[in-house]
C-alpha cells in the first residue's frame, strides 16, 4: 500500500526485464534484508511482481510518469521518482498520498523541484557528481530532500545517507548480471555490504 513517509535506506532499482528474470533475483534479495524496490514506469508484469512478493517487499516507480498512471499506482506504489513531475502528477500523486521525488542534478534544481511541492529531488546520474556532492547539499540544507540514483555502491550510497538523504538508490553496483541469467550466488554474496549499509543507516535513523 502507499504511503506518504519517505522511502529511507537502500532502494534497488530493477531494471526493465521479463517476470522470468526479476523472480530468482529479487527473491534472493528479500531474503537477504533487500526489501526496497523500485520498478521501471509501465512495467508491463508489475501486478505479477507486487502479487508475488509485495507482503514482503515494498515497491515503487521509476522513469517516465504521467498523471494518468497514478490511478494504476495508487493501490501498490510507495513513492515515484520521476523524471519529471508536472503540475498535474504532484496533483494526482498528492491526491493519492504517493510521494514523487523529481529529476534534478545541481542544487539550484533541487530547490526549484522543492519549489514545486514535490516531496524531494531525485540526484541523477549521482555516479557524475559523486558522494562528495552529498556534503555540499548537506552544509546547504537540502541532502535530507534529496535522493540519488545511479552508479552508487555500497560506500557511495553510505557517504550519502551519513549527510541525511533519506534514501539511496543501487543498481548496477548490485545487481550485475542477475537479472541476465548470471549467479544468483554471486548476487547473494553483493548483498553482505549493501545489508551492512542499509542496518547502519536504520541504527543511526533509530538513535536520532
Amino acid at each position: 500500500m502507499p504511503t506518504a513517509s519517505a522511502p529511507s535506506g537502500l532502494i534497488v532499482c530493477l531494471d526493465d526485464v521479463t517476470l522470468d528474470d526479476l523472480i530468482g533475483a529479487v527473491e534472493v534479495m528479500v531474503q537477504e534484508g533487500l526489501r526496497t524496490f523500485s520498478l521501471p514506469a509501465r512495467h508491463e508484469e508489475v501486478d505479477d511482481i507486487v502479487a508475488i512478493f509485495g507482503a514482503r517487499a515494498t515497491f515503487g516507480v521509476h522513469g517516465p510518469v504521467s498523471a494518468a498512471d497514478v490511478e494504476w499506482l495508487r493501490p501498490w506504489a510507495a513513492f515515484i521518482l520521476a523524471d519529471v513531475a508536472d503540475e498535474d502528477l504532484v496533483h494526482a500523486a498528492a491526491d493519492a498520498q504517493v510521494p514523487v521525488w523529481v529529476q534534478a542534478m545541481t542544487p539550484g534544481e533541487v530547490r526549484s523541484a522543492l519549489s514545486a511541492g514535490v516531496a524531494g529531488a531525485m540526484l541523477y546520474p549521482a555516479d557524475v557528481v559523486g558522494h562528495v556532492m552529498a556534503e555540499r547539499l548537506r552544509t546547504l540544507g537540502l541532502a535530507e530532500h534529496v535522493i540519488p540514483r545511479g552508479g552508487i555502491g555500497a560506500f557511495s550510497a553510505t557517504e550519502w545517507l551519513k549527510a541525511g538523504a533519506p534514501a539511496a538508490c543501487v543498481d548496477s553496483t548490485l545487481l550485475g548480471d542477475a537479472l541476465r541469467g548470471g549467479d544468483l550466488g554471486m548476487l547473494r554474496d553483493r548483498c553482505g555490504s549493501f545489508v551492512k549499509v542499509n542496518n547502519d543507516a536504520a541504527d543511526r535513523a533509530a538513535k536520532a
